[in-house]
């Protein structure tokens, strides 16, 4: 026979196990669109320091307010400029995020990978020959721990005769 504390603890422990069996899911609340920022500075060829700013658009939960970590997946649009170059990028991604203590921006990114379209064009220091190139391609990226790391293959437009027209480019830095 239990005496009557370790009954009442008892108790307790069995009503807060069965309270997460009934409680609401968030696969059960009603999924909204939501669309989040996504910010990035990184040292990257053939850009040279570089600052980016983009928006991934997702479905989530419509209570979630995302101050703690939510899992953002779905089209994501990028924008960066460098002192040797730019990009604009189109593609999906996939991350784990929050917004800490504001309401759009994701402050953090903890884990997260991305496929895009890209396009990027050199000028300011770019070490690419001639100057003013654009190059279209196919970029990957990788985030853990807000360390972002992105490779991509890209094919300069229009080609040059004599020169090789497809290049890897790619850069390591913080953020998405």
């Amino acid at each position: 026979m239990l005496d009557p504390v370790s009954r009442a603890l008892l108790h307790a422990l069995v009503l807060i196990a069965f309270s997460g069996a009934i409680g609401v899911r968030a696969d059960d609340l009603p999924a909204a669109p939501r669309t989040a920022g996504l910010i990035a500075a990184y040292w990257g060829y053939p850009t040279k320091a570089t600052v980016g700013f983009g928006v991934i658009a997702s479905r989530l939960p419509s209570n979630f307010e995302c101050k703690t970590p939510c899992l953002f997946h779905g089209v994501t649009i990028q924008v960066a400029a460098g002192l040797g170059g730019g990009e604009l990028a189109l593609g999906y991604g996939s991350l784990v995020g929050e917004t800490g203590s504001g309401a759009w921006l994701l402050r953090r990114a903890f884990i997260g990978y991305g496929v895009r379209a890209a396009m990027v064009r050199t000028w300011g220091l770019s070490t690419l020959d001639p100057s003013g190139a654009t190059f279209v391609g196919v970029e990957g990226a990788v985030t853990v721990a807000q360390f972002g790391l992105r490779l991509g293959v890209f094919h300069r437009i229009p080609s040059v005769s004599g020169q090789d027209d497809w290049r890897v480019f790619g850069g390591a830095g913080w953020g998405f």
